[in-house]
């Protein structure tokens, strides 16, 4: 450990315009030693040498030394699946159980945030445009956005570069806090599941995150679960295996859009409340009506 405990400690990363990984890298490293750090933009040598952390710069991988650089020539250095490190993806393998105080969160937010910034900056593709020129907007779309543009002279690199790593710990501290509540999710899900006889039809206690922890149960057609907002109990398809928008069975095709009234007419459940015109969810006043409207729907759907 690092005996500097009343003093900055000194952290080296390239200087040019800054990319997502060199300011996640720092920010991960903030997070981690939850100290003072002193930023260097820089690619001198001689100032390296004076460094107590290498981020991004110095062409070394030794975490024993707090050398963190994936540009060496024979950079090979891969995760199972073949995707491969850059910076933050080292950091995060270094410290980031340590950082969440959990193995499943920590591999979480590699899944989520790590391997995809990773990717980018190796120059690896993830995925294609369905729409000629439309791309998501990505969290590497807003950290190059907060580089100072060609007009903006009198803004201060070394300014931006700050805010952009205050952004990134902002988003990391919110994304392990979802990853660390996730994995309590998942272990009361599976509470559930396992004492529900019908297990078509899943009743959640709380607004656990449910979405991607249902893909490992193929029973399961619809979540319910009360809107702490106003009170009402949605009705949620569970989505297909990797997909966003695919439901296992939606509903009814005559509930499409319907309201109050109109949906309690073609229902016969008088506190229904409404249906998605996308057909994934459905709204009621009662948790015995939701549950007897996702049983209206399965039976509907076997006809």
């Amino acid at each position: 450990m690092l005996s500097l405990i009343n003093k900055k400690i000194k952290v080296a990363v390239h200087d040019g315009i800054f990319h997502t990984d060199d300011v996640f890298s720092v920010a991960i490293l903030s997070l981690y030693l939850n100290k003072p750090l002193k930023i260097f933009r820089t690619r001198d040598p001689k100032i390296f040498a004076k460094m107590d952390y290498l981020l991004d710069v110095g062409r070394e991988y030794n975490p024993k030394d707090n050398k963190f650089d994936h540009h060496q020539e024979d950079w090979n250095e891969k995760r199972e699946n073949g995707i491969p490190y850059a910076t933050s993806g080292l950091l995060w393998k270094e410290y980031g159980e340590k950082i969440t105080n959990s193995k499943e969160a920590a591999n979480k937010i590699d899944e989520k945030i790590i391997q995809p910034l990773d990717a980018e900056d190796n120059g690896v593709e993830i995925y294609t445009n369905i729409f000629k020129g439309i791309s998501p907007y990505c969290v590497s779309d807003y950290i190059f956005a907060l580089n100072p543009t060609w007009t903006e002279k009198n803004i201060s690199a070394q300014k931006s570069f700050e805010t952009a790593v205050e952004s990134a710990k902002i988003i990391l501290k919110r994304e392990i806090k979802k990853a660390e509540d996730g994995v309590i999710s998942r272990k009361r899900i599976q509470e559930i599941y396992e004492k529900t006889e019908d297990k078509s039809i899943l009743v959640l206690d709380d607004n656990y995150s449910w979405k991607k922890v249902m893909v490992t149960y193929p029973e399961t057609l619809f979540v319910i679960k009360q809107n702490n907002d106003n009170k009402n109990w949605h009705i949620n398809a569970v989505n297909v295996e990797g997909s966003r928008f695919t439901s296992r069975l939606n509903f009814p095709e005559n509930w499409t859009g319907k309201e109050g009234e109109h949906l309690a007419k073609v229902t016969g459940i008088k506190d229904a409340v409404f249906c998605h015109d996308k057909r994934f969810m459905c709204v009621a006043k009662s948790k015995e009506s939701a549950i007897a409207l996702a049983k209206l729907a399965i039976k509907e759907s076997s006809k």
